[in-house]
């Protein structure tokens, strides 16, 4: 006969995994970034500037991407491609100018910069940034 009803491990197990994982379903958009298209520009015959507004979760601020990409391939394909393409610029200002003068990119920002980098193209940047 048994003396009492006993812990089953393997049910415990199984109950407090589904609880992790129904609270960590929760926080899943605070590792996915989402990116959508907001314009583009050709610089010159070889390269375009496409600008990109990325929105991590909604408790981030949301941040434009600026990035150099191929201009003989179309805005489809830049955005199929864009997690493997590294942005020239990183910013917070949703009213960032951007121009191209002459084959050389002018960019104005009033607001928080996260990071910029003059890539080795034969393309000049020049970088307008001051806070707000």
């Amino acid at each position: 006969m048994r003396e009492g009803v006993g812990f089953n491990w393997r049910t415990g197990a199984v109950f407090i995994l589904l609880i992790f994982g129904f609270w960590a379903y929760q926080f899943r958009d605070l590792f996915t970034v989402y990116e959508q298209l907001k314009g583009n520009m050709n610089v010159n015959d070889e390269l375009t500037l496409y600008i990109t507004q990325a929105a991590s979760s909604s408790l981030s601020k949301d941040t434009y991407r600026y990035y150099l990409y191929d201009a003989r391939k179309s805005p489809d394909d830049f955005m199929a491609h864009v997690k493997d393409v590294e942005p020239i610029m990183i910013a917070d200002d949703y009213k960032a100018n951007a121009e191209v003068k002459d084959g050389q990119i002018y960019l104005r920002v009033r607001g928080n910069v996260y990071s910029f980098r003059n890539v080795g193209y034969s393309v000049r940047i020049h970088l307008d940034a001051a806070p707000y």
